[in-house]
């Protein structure tokens, strides 16, 4: 038995909470010390960040295993048995973003030091608390979690943007603000009609329940689907709901900027795994619904992007359409019915997924 393998036998499944939890604390001892003490922060930020993405590289590891247990962990914090307790999920899909955030988040920091970093107040405990709800969005198996660390994400964004102070992000930031507590309020209101109508927030099991909701019923489910939809694709910037992002992501700071691209991904993520999951061929009479408005708006934004980048005179409006653009050519990839998430196994019959291989 190799090194690696053997840490990853004694660690897992409790390594998936270490990318929320390591945040968190640190995000909380740097808030115990005086802003004053800039180096210390820095350090610490740095040493966190770093060993989230060694942990973040652990578990893709363990996620690529093929078959068995071992290409998916869960984890009960609580534990508490699912669907009634919170539940942290992951496999190759969610592996893959952490490894992308951690990344992106340490060259982002690294960057920060130069001078960034000093541009305001709590840049550090911030940053922190943006790289958990990120995680933790990224790991999270029921719906109502999915939204509190979409919350907690959103809440340091906001601290985020306004570093650094000055009227362009002061009005940028307003109405980044404003928007995201729009996308949030019909994200609860999604959330609460997908609970009223099947009594479980539970990815998986709302994936057992979508085939047996009543007739009656079907048209509500599609309702709540679609508001909570609007809201994640809000978050994912497709056209026509991306107004905000170009104005909010050239505003902020150059290591801000990058990280919130990540945020889009985040958007994107979740529209992908819950339509692939609640909306596969076993869904009954729902099965791949919203697939053409996917494919159809994943395609548009496509192109505004791409007109966006090609008409930017300015490097921040460049950057924002560019992230506009990226993500959306998985979306657009990823509607394809039959199509894994995870693996991107093709749609006919014959083909096989390797996520389920043995």
């Amino acid at each position: 038995m190799t090194t690696t393998a053997y840490l990853l036998e004694r660690l897992m499944p409790h390594l998936i909470l270490a990318p929320i939890a390591l945040p968190l604390v640190t995000a909380g001892l740097m808030l115990l010390l005086r802003e004053e003490r800039q180096r210390t922060k820095v350090a610490m930020n740095i040493a966190s960040t770093l060993l989230g993405l060694v942990v973040a590289v652990l578990l893709l590891v363990q996620a690529k295993q093929p078959g068995g247990q071992a290409s998916m962990g869960v984890y009960l914090p609580g534990n508490w048995p699912a669907p009634f307790g919170i539940v942290l999920a992951i496999d190759r899909l969610s592996a893959m973003m952490l490894v992308l955030t951690s990344t992106v988040a340490l060259a982002s920091v690294l960057f920060a030091v130069a001078r960034w970093h000093r541009a305001g107040v709590h840049f550090h405990p911030l940053f922190q608390f943006q790289l958990m709800g990120l995680a933790g969005a990224f790991l999270t198996a029921d719906l109502f979690n999915l939204f509190v660390f979409f919350e907690i994400m959103l809440a340091a964004s906001y601290g985020l943007l306004l570093h650094g102070s000055g009227r362009p992000r002061v009005s940028a930031g307003l109405h980044y603000i404003a928007i995201n507590l729009a996308a949030s309020s019909l994200f609860l209101i999604g959330v609460s009609m997908l609970y009223g109508i099947t009594g479980t927030l539970n990815m998986a099991d709302l994936a057992q329940s979508m085939a047996g909701v009543a007739p009656a019923d079907r048209g509500l489910l599609h309702t709540a689907a679609a508001i909570l939809a609007l809201a994640f694709l809000i978050k994912a910037a497709v056209w026509p709901l991306n107004f905000w992002l170009v104005p909010a992501y050239s505003a902020a700071t150059a290591p801000v900027g990058a990280l919130f691209a990540l945020m889009t991904k985040v958007g994107v993520y979740s529209v992908l795994r819950l339509w692939t999951l609640l909306f596969g061929a076993e869904a009954g009479e729902s099965a791949l619904f919203g697939s053409h408005w996917l494919v159809g708006g994943g395609m548009v934004t496509l192109v505004f992007g791409a007109v966006g980048m090609l008409a930017s005179q300015r490097l921040g409006h460049l950057a924002g359409y560019a992230a506009i653009r990226r993500p959306w050519a998985l979306v657009t990839a990823g509607s394809r019915p039959g199509c894994c998430t995870t693996c991107s196994a093709p749609p006919w019959p014959s083909a096989r997924c390797s996520c389920s291989a043995t």
